[in-house]
């Protein structure tokens, strides 16, 4: 679900339960979820019904509803309800910024393209205060396709040294110690700066793109 993957971004670990029906709603011990993410539109139940059951259930829980409704009704009792409604017709980069708001969070910086300067990459983890530059981000996406730091040096037309190099200070900014992590916490990156700016955005990542 696009709301769950938003949520990881923002808040990494927070204990979020998504539900797909009443009966896994009432299954849930209110007590160990930090945030329930609903859709309005459960099997066998309206979506007032929805609403008043996970706000009573988990009242001292966060309370995301996601739907692809368009009623003035619903809305004013989900903002009633002390919950953030999301509509399933909104753009992602729209979604990050109600959910960030609503979380009072902004580990996700919406505003890369416009701050970057030519050396910095669109590759950022969240909560990370830096991109990554090109050359680490260029070096990252060949490590992330398996490829080795001699053939990224013949690639992208530098020494094994520097390729080594750029790894380890990509560590750093990606929050890592080691290649593995790196590629994990690149891979995440990576996805959401495609989401938020299209992967047309990335062809900076490319060899001889700079």
């Amino acid at each position: 679900m696009v709301v769950e993957e938003i949520i990881a971004a923002v808040v990494p670990g927070l204990n979020t339960r998504v539900v797909d029906s009443v009966e896994q709603l009432q299954e849930i011990e209110p007590a160990d979820v930090d945030l329930v993410v609903s859709d309005l539109v459960l099997p066998n139940s309206k979506p007032a019904e929805v609403i008043e059951l996970v706000s009573e259930r988990f009242s001292r829980s966060l309370r995301i509803f996601f739907t692809a409704l368009g009623d003035s009704k619903i809305e004013r009792q989900v903002a009633n309800s002390g919950a953030l409604l999301l509509s399933k017709s909104q753009h992602y980069k729209e979604l990050m910024v109600q959910v960030q708001s609503f979380l009072k969070r902004d580990s996700v910086n919406l505003n890369s393209i416009s701050q970057r300067n030519e050396f910095q990459s669109l590759i950022q983890m969240p909560g990370s205060p830096k991109p990554l530059t090109i050359k680490q981000a260029q070096v990252m996406e060949q490590v992330s396709l398996g490829r080795t730091g001699k053939e990224i040096a013949k690639i992208l037309g530098m020494s094994p040294d520097t390729v080594n190099a750029h790894i380890k200070e990509a560590f750093g900014r990606l929050g890592v110690q080691n290649r593995g992590e790196a590629v994990s916490n690149y891979s995440v990156a990576r996805k959401l700066a495609a989401r938020l700016h299209g992967e047309a955005a990335l062809a900076h990542l490319q060899p001889n793109a700079d």
